[in-house]
């Protein structure tokens, strides 16, 4: 009898081990799916967008570097809480700027921030020569509000609206269908506007690579440090030998 139970409790905790196990492994691989920090990560629709803002826009989020100087000198890539006076004021984690600020307005209470209506805000302070980062009101209001971080998904979702079209673009008339090609086509959006990628990629035939290379040098002859720095981050977030299918 107590044979027959050790063989039957063996067969159980066999079992046992075997199922939990599974649910480890599985538990493990798709909580390294969700996780956009990872670079060793698989890249889904659902985490392109992010794993994108922090590998390649931010750039891992500065490196985990503070940026506390006004004019970002000494700053490495991006923030959710920056807000520097550069270009009139330039904010955020994509660094919004000019037109881009027009929609951050549009997500916000003005009236609440900075004293003005949203109407007042976006005729008047999204232009590169208008001067908003010249005032303390302006300063003040922006640093409130990128310190709530519950505004960190909205900032999210402004990058992300805004960099959409650049990306039907590249699937309508590109035919591009992987998260390379996609980070490609936003980083490069990112750069030059939607409008302005799509001229450029038509100029080289939408061949991502091409296009990604000549971007390093203002698709010119002109070297940019800057661009290079975001070509890295792509191949080190979106590496071609990992390249994967994904529909946005």
């Amino acid at each position: 009898m107590n044979k027959k139970l050790n063989i039957a409790l063996t067969v159980v905790s066999v079992l046992f081990i075997g199922v939990s196990g599974t649910l480890l492994f599985k538990y493990i691989r798709n909580k390294r799916k969700s996780n956009f920090k990872d670079v060793d990560g698989k890249t889904t629709k659902d985490n392109f967008w992010q794993k994108l803002l922090y590998g390649v826009i931010s750039v891992e989020y500065g490196f985990n570097t503070p940026c506390n100087h006004i004019e970002g000198r000494g700053c490495r890539g991006k923030r959710y809480t920056d807000v520097i006076d550069l270009d009139s004021g330039t904010i955020g984690i994509a660094h919004f700027a000019a037109g881009g600020l027009g929609k951050v307005y549009k997500e916000m209470d003005t009236e609440k921030y900075f004293g003005r209506s949203e109407r007042d805000m976006v005729n008047n302070y999204t232009d590169r020569k208008s001067g908003a980062s010249k005032n303390q009101w302006w300063l003040d209001g922006f640093r409130k509000w990128v310190n709530d971080r519950s505004n960190d998904k909205v900032q999210d979702r402004i990058f992300r609206e805004a960099r959409q079209k650049s990306i039907n673009y590249a699937k309508e008339e590109g035919g591009w269908n992987t998260d390379r090609q996609f980070a490609i086509a936003a980083g490069i959006g990112n750069s030059y506007g939607d409008s302005g990628f799509r001229d450029k990629a038509r100029r080289y035939d939408w061949d991502a690579e091409k296009i990604l290379n000549a971007y390093v040098y203002k698709f010119g002859n002109e070297f940019s440090n800057h661009k290079n720095k975001r070509k890295k981050q792509i191949d080190k977030w979106f590496p071609k030998s990992k390249e994967t299918k994904i529909n946005l």
